[in-house]
């Protein structure tokens, strides 16, 4: 009988511990659940990176993108690049590093490889490059782009037809791509009367500081030049249509 009591309460105490270390995650898992979050506004990105003499900025998209257009003294380092790792290497620990990308997938994700190297000063900027751009902050543009408006011809544009729906977006941005066939949409229904117009953020930085975009997809719909409705985001047909005939 005493046997049998001492082996019950063995049972027990292994049951209890084992249970324990079920519910408990080790230092290595609760660290990865508890991850940071590097992403700042674009004011804080500014201010910080002004603090800087020789600020350490990453642009985390491809080199098309960063031909076109990237803040001043940035570097470009593509996560998608095999061996992009070895690049950050060259970066100096104790200062601060401002990544930035088209919107923050791949900033985060340089952001948390330069984590895991100790270092602990990061910043993200958030929602991504058009906030810079839309702050009116500086940028260096390519001479030639074929996605070009001037700023002038733009605003005409605005007034050339009753509605004019603006889709401020980029090619590189996937909620973009998806706001596309919505306008393939309106554009095979002449009874919409609606006429559309594409204004790449990367080429065109003059309408984006102008018209105050801080963040992709944004799209707005004009009449007779005036704004009568804006969406952030990907929009439906039926409710550009909607607007358009209130």
């Amino acid at each position: 009988m005493k046997k049998q009591i001492t082996l019950i309460l063995i049972l027990l105490v292994i049951t209890v511990f084992d249970g324990k270390g079920q519910n408990q995650s080790s230092p290595i898992e609760k660290e990865k659940i508890e991850q940071k979050d590097f992403r700042v506004k674009a004011a804080l990105f500014h201010e910080k990176i002004s603090e800087q003499d020789k600020p350490q900025i990453l642009d985390a998209r491809s080199a098309e993108e960063y031909e076109q257009a990237h803040l001043p003294q940035a570097r470009q380092i593509d996560p998608a690049v095999k061996g992009y790792e070895q690049q950050l290497g060259r970066l100096i620990k104790s200062q601060p590093v401002f990544i930035y990308s088209i919107q923050t997938g791949r900033s985060t994700k340089i952001a948390n490889l330069l984590a895991e190297r100790g270092f602990t000063k990061i910043y993200v900027l958030a929602p991504g490059i058009s906030a810079w751009i839309g702050a009116g902050y500086p940028v260096e543009v390519a001479t030639v782009n074929k996605n070009r408006i001037l700023l002038a011809d733009f605003k005409t544009a605005l007034k050339s037809q009753e509605y004019v729906l603006v889709d401020f977006g980029s090619n590189y941005c996937p909620p973009c791509k998806k706001v596309i066939p919505v306008l393939d949409s309106i554009n095979s229904k002449a009874e919409n009367n609606i006429k559309t117009i594409l204004v790449e953020i990367d080429a065109n930085p003059e309408i984006i500081k102008d018209f105050k975009i801080t963040s992709i997809p944004t799209l707005i719909l004009y009449k007779n030049g005036e704004p009568i409705w804006k969406k952030t985001g990907i929009p439906s047909v039926a409710e550009i249509v909607a607007a358009s005939v209130k």
